[in-house]
């Protein structure tokens, strides 16, 4: 009997690895049951209705449950992952659609798999890696993970399905493509990007960028989430670019971005200019995941540069995180810019979910010197 877990971060690696798994898994057994789950009741569900006594199990976007069972068990597991701008790029083509909700997905998927912790039954593939290693190698690595052996003729029909010339042989080494030109063969290499995408790429390297290579490690220092990856309330979810006006009622003027992070406790740092004299305008910033998690209000004392900041605690990476900025007064004139929100893990370390609860809190107020940004926090 066998049970393989194979978990990936949505792009050409986790693509060419499940494909390759699969392959390996038809050369290997005669028969076998293939799921993708996401919940540990999927993963219940997925085992006692198998067809077969292998079963691999594949999950992009493994809930805390799941991966907190993973950890425990002595279930072998391998993750497939890469960077993010290759997997925005290859989500792109492969969808056909230059869309932020590519960023939302990824970083959903990240923010799971950060969940995982290495232990002795884990293999990590990254393609920044091992992306001019000779696939054999890889398969035999694989092929270790599942606890099966490759006669030299299965190796080679394996080796062919996953791109290799059938004028080739196993025992020249220089016929055997390496990962990135078999992936190339599983799916097409991705064509430039148009100068349009570029927005949605600069979201990814402020957003998901930091998190490359670090996805296990737990040691990403800070993150930001532009202007760019908000949505204007006044203007039915049109993105938030260029200056928001405050002319109108009380409101909400912005929210989003529905990205998602890692469980652990957060710190946040909210930042706006003010071009215009608004003095008496407050503003009431609120971070939700499935609740509210935190809560501050900015009273700007005029013209310049202000900055916030508090803490909270991700329980459930698999939520995603919705910040909203709101006026508490009407106004009649007056707008902000440059509002983005950055973002770093307390003590520069993501801890697991099942750690003590932390509590919000807020830095006294303070005046900062001129030109320089100003703090203004005033914790509900």
């Amino acid at each position: 009997m066998t049970l393989q877990i194979v978990l990936g971060i949505p792009g050409l690696m986790s693509t060419w690895g499940i494909h390759a798994l699969k392959v390996i898994a038809d050369e290997a057994f005669d028969d076998y049951s293939y799921a993708s789950v996401e919940t540990l009741d999927d993963m219940r569900n997925a085992w006692t209705g198998r067809s077969s006594q292998n079963v691999i199990l594949s999950s992009l976007y493994p809930d805390a449950d799941l991966c907190a069972f993973l950890c425990r068990s002595k279930t072998p597991y391998m993750i497939f992952s890469e960077s993010a701008l290759d997997s925005i790029t290859h989500l792109i083509h492969q969808f056909a659609k230059e869309d932020i909700a590519l960023v939302r997905s990824l970083s959903a998927s990240i923010a799971c798999i950060s969940q995982m912790h290495p232990h002795p039954f884990l293999v990590h593939l990254d393609r920044s890696k091992i992306g001019d290693v000779r696939i054999h190698r890889i398969i035999a690595q694989m092929c270790r993970q599942l606890g099966v052996s490759l006669t030299p003729a299965g190796m080679i029909r394996c080796l062919e399905q996953l791109g290799m010339d059938s004028a080739g042989s196993a025992t020249q080494t220089g016929h055997i493509p390496t990962l990135e030109e078999s992936a190339a063969k599983i799916g097409p290499p991705c064509e430039d990007q148009p100068d349009k995408l570029e927005g949605l790429l600069t979201i990814a390297r402020h957003a998901i960028e930091p998190f490359d290579g670090k996805i296990l490690k737990g040691q990403v220092s800070s993150l930001t989430w532009p202007q760019e990856s908000f949505l204007l309330a006044d203007k039915g979810g049109e993105t938030a670019i260029g200056a928001i006006e405050l002319v109108g009622k009380a409101r909400c003027l912005v929210y989003g971005p529905y990205f998602h992070l890692p469980a652990g406790r957060w710190n946040a740092r909210f930042f706006l200019d003010i071009d215009e004299n608004i003095y008496g305008q407050i503003f009431t910033i609120e971070v939700f995941s499935e609740d509210i998690l935190g809560k501050i209000r900015i009273l700007p004392s005029g013209t310049g540069s202000f900055a916030a900041e508090t803490t909270f605690r991700i329980e459930r990476p698999k939520a995603p995180i919705e910040i909203r900025l709101f006026t508490e007064t009407g106004s009649i004139e007056g707008a902000i810019a440059h509002w983005h929100v950055e973002l770093r893990p307390i003590d520069n370390e993501i801890i697991a979910p099942d750690d003590s609860q932390f509590e919000s809190g807020s830095e006294p107020d303070r005046d900062a010197p001129a030109m320089e940004q100003e703090f203004v926090n005033h914790q509900n």
